[in-house]
């Protein structure tokens, strides 16, 4: 079985992560989509969900977006559970809005895992790299 890379949040402070630096509100995260480095991610304390805090690839903004638990009790941005996902990893992230108009993470796929070179790419681009 795998370890799950998510973190509480008292032990998230504790080696140096500063969750209050990454914004969730509608006016800071970016609709659409875009490539982000997974920084980090925490335990939500009011759902059950994990909070995935990223720094957009383009811009460097930091952004907060959720990972809900779907019925099978996967943690899931589109088809990406990422609860396993290491810490560094570039997603394509797709955002939208929701029906009260804030972002909702609507899907995500995996560009690289690590510091690896970034290079922006398409949805078209990522599918490519999955298949290969």
């Amino acid at each position: 079985m795998k370890e799950t890379t998510v973190l509480g949040f008292y032990p998230a402070l504790e080696v140096g992560y500063e969750p209050r630096k990454y914004s969730w509100l509608t006016e800071d995260v970016p609709v659409g989509e875009y490539m982000a480095k997974l920084d980090f991610m925490i335990w939500s304390k009011k759902q059950v969900a994990i909070n995935c805090y990223l720094t957009t690839v383009v811009s460097g903004k930091h952004i907060r977006l959720t990972a809900y638990r779907n019925k099978a009790e996967d943690y899931m941005a589109g088809a990406i559970a990422v609860r396993f996902l290491p810490f560094g990893s570039v997603l394509l992230v797709t955002v939208d809005l929701n029906g009260s108009g804030n972002p909702k993470w609507t899907n995500a796929v995996l560009i690289g895992a690590g510091n690896e070179e970034l290079q922006p790419v398409t949805s078209h681009d990522a599918q490519h790299r999955l298949e290969f």
